[in-house]
């Protein structure tokens, strides 16, 4: 569609309006509320006090519940690291692992592994169960392998082990169950030191499941609130949630009741502090959300019911009427468009706002026709002609070297090796220059490049052995930009096998793997330092348009360009070969 047309679409003028759909709906719901108003209103000072009582109560109960359910798991975590003080392997590596020999050692961790691994699942809460043996100078772990100790992570864990409180110690936003044995004369005499990690993952899932109604929240304080768990991504809540807490936490106080305001908007909070654990749970929630579910009180629901049934029987059918079908029928129509069908229309019956909408979507969806239609086209355009662009940056370093030899063969008369020099650079010069398809089939683009070789085999003579893997037949007609393979294997030439004297080497592969087609073309060259394949990657992966846009980039911005993102171009040292190694990536679907 062009611009021109795009002007003819005519655009609907709405009569004057007499009764808008808002001045309807006034007179509507003044209708419904006014006999309904003080009834409602006394119905929700009532329900709302005895909602609130049995919400409080309810929250108390599952705060008590769950924190009790906490400590009683804590402590049982807690036995099974005392426990297993007395592992026999744990006993034997920390004491005699000097005059143990390799295999001993080596068993006696693979068994310390397991029971480790048995303790960890055994509970949700243990995200890990680690010990540090210091004549190891290793923190053998649960996930079956162990590393050099993090000394500052140990340090901490085993400085505040000592203390009875907190059990649960804190250490960059991780939390850890200690035992050191022994657990005197640190750090002279210490043996081993265990630490069980506590999932914070696990509480949140808990914590989570644990909250029952909309917009109720749980937070876990520990460690004199230095630390908490929550769900909640309020940060200044929480904190404001955290002062509250310590305010109403003093001395012997285990449970406790407020209302609090934040912003605005009052919430109901129950806490339960439990002393051993130096824990406190807090439950949270708007109290508008604890008001919402207020139950029905029959008799005064029946009377609100005989009242109002009538009106609002003919209220909802009058705007079933006016406001649903309308909308519905809209609704609909933008269905159609969301699945593609810009072809439809709407025909306004009425003479108020829904004339007008359905006047204006009908406008819309022929503008958005015209510019779809013109936006593709433009896309299209743009990409056709950064390809050739891209395909037009040739490198003529290749043809004068040709041109020089060919001169050179002509005045030593070296015919033998001029006719197949002359047909190999006339197909090289038939195929860069003939004005085709951007896109060619894999044997062909192979083919140029096997041409190109062999005059290369001319002019170097014996210098470089050239080795090309057949190309497997099912990706042989792929398709792929014209001449991509050549300016590889010309760069080869050009900065890694141009001065060799003997022995060079150029081998050109195929794999397939994940989807991904790789044509490897490396050589023994002198290659490239890391300094300069560091900045050539990152120039194949910027994606500005700026950029030069010749040799490797050009092909690599040119496979970018038809098969999008996932192909391209790596740089990376060989090897086999030692020298330099670029890999094509081309996207191939997978045959069933």
């Amino acid at each position: 569609m062009l611009a021109s047309e795009r002007k003819s679409i005519p655009l609907r003028r709405t009569a004057k309006l007499r009764i808008p759909i808002f001045g309807k709906l006034v007179i509507a719901f003044m209708l419904v509320i006014i006999p309904m108003y003080t009834i409602s209103l006394y119905l929700n000072q009532w329900g709302a006090a005895s909602v609130r009582d049995e919400i409080t109560k309810s929250m108390k109960g599952r705060v008590h519940f769950y924190i009790q359910s906490l400590v009683v798991e804590f402590e049982r975590i807690q036995r099974l690291q005392w426990d297993f003080i007395n592992d026999r392997d744990l006993q034997k590596l920390s004491v005699t692992s000097e005059i143990m020999s390799d295999n001993e050692r080596t068993q006696a961790i693979i068994r310390l592994q397991e029971r480790l691994a048995l303790v960890k699942n055994s509970s949700n809460y243990i995200a890990s169960f680690n010990a540090y043996i210091p004549t190891l100078g290793k923190v053998i772990n649960s996930q079956n392998n162990y590393d050099s100790a993090d000394q500052a992570y140990l340090q901490t864990l085993i400085d505040e082990s000592g203390r009875i409180h907190p059990i649960v110690q804190s250490w960059r936003d991780r939390l850890f169950i200690t035992q050191k044995y022994p657990d005197i004369g640190y750090p002279d005499s210490l043996t081993f030191f265990l630490n069980e990690e506590i999932s914070k993952k696990a509480i949140r899932q808990e914590l989570q499941q644990f909250s029952n109604i909309q917009g109720e929240q749980a937070i876990l304080f520990g460690t004199d609130f230095n630390w908490s768990i929550t769900n909640d991504d309020h940060a200044d809540l929480i904190e404001h949630i955290r002062q509250v807490a310590k305010r109403l936490v003093k001395g012997d106080t285990v449970t406790a009741m407020d209302t609090i305001d934040f912003e605005g908007t009052p919430y109901l909070l129950t806490l339960e502090h439990e002393p051993s654990f130096d824990m406190t749970l807090v439950m949270y929630m708007p109290v508008k959300n604890a008001l919402g579910p207020i139950a029905k009180y029959n008799l005064w629901l029946w009377v609100l019911s005989l009242t109002s049934f009538i009106i609002v029987l003919f209220f909802s059918y009058w705007i079933y009427r006016v406001i649903h079908k309308p909308l519905e029928q809209l609704v609909r129509t933008f269905r159609k468009v969301e699945k593609g069908q810009l072809d439809v229309r709407l025909n306004p019956t009425t003479r108020d706002e829904f004339e007008y909408l359905y006047s204006q979507f009908n406008s819309m969806i022929g503008r958005v026709n015209v510019l779809i239609e013109e936006v593709y086209e433009q896309q299209i355009r743009s990409q056709r002609s950064e390809l050739k662009q891209l395909q037009a940056q040739i490198n003529p370093h290749f043809l004068y070297n040709t041109f020089f030899i060919l001169n050179r063969m002509v005045k030593v008369e070296d015919y033998p090796k001029l006719k197949p020099f002359t047909k190999h650079l006339g197909n090289y010069f038939k195929f860069i220059t003939r004005d085709a398809s951007d896109e060619v089939a894999l044997r062909e683009e192979l083919a140029f490049a096997q041409s190109y070789l062999e005059i290369q085999k001319i002019r170097f003579e014996d210098r470089i052995q050239i080795d090309i893997e057949p190309l497997p037949a099912r990706y042989a007609d792929l398709l792929v930009p014209r001449l991509t393979l050549q300016p590889i294997i010309e760069n080869c030439y050009k900065y890694g096998l141009e001065d060799v004297v003997s022995g060079g080497q150029l081998h050109i592969s195929f794999k397939h793997a994940g989807g991904l087609l790789t044509v490897v073309i490396e050589d023994n060259g002198k290659g490239m330092s890391e300094e300069d394949m560091s900045a050539l990657n990152r120039k194949l992966s910027h994606s500005q348009a700026q950029l030069e846009t010749t040799g490797m980039i050009n092909v690599h911005k040119r496979l970018q360009l038809m098969y999008g993102k996932d192909s391209g171009i790596r740089v990376t040292t060989g090897e086999t070969l030692g020298g330099l190694k670029v890999e094509l990536y081309i996207p191939v679907k997978e045959e069933s």
